[in-house]
């Protein structure tokens, strides 16, 4: 493994500092690709639940549910809203 990073530190003396900042921004950039290539998207568990917008309970509602982990998503016309959290592990 010494060796390895003595050979890579020689070759980038040779380089030159132009040519050793084009070399840095190409290893940047492959590593860069590389983590959003390994990058999953999240998985996530949906709650839907009667909320009538005019309940005064609404606001203890949505406390009690974000305690809980979820987020709320949306609050639909037709009395209803609609929450994600992150898919747990089961």
């Amino acid at each position: 493994m010494r060796g390895q990073i003595e050979h890579i530190f020689a070759m980038m003396k040779s380089l030159g500092k132009f040519r050793f900042s084009v070399f840095v921004l190409v290893i940047a950039a492959c590593f860069s690709f590389t983590s959003v290539a390994e990058a999953r998207p999240p998985k996530w568990d949906y709650l839907v639940v009667p909320a009538a917008l005019h309940n005064r309970n609404l606001e203890r509602m949505l406390n009690e549910q974000g305690a809980l982990g979820w987020e709320l998503v949306a609050l639909t016309r037709q009395d209803v809203a609609i929450f994600k959290r992150p898919k747990s592990k089961r």
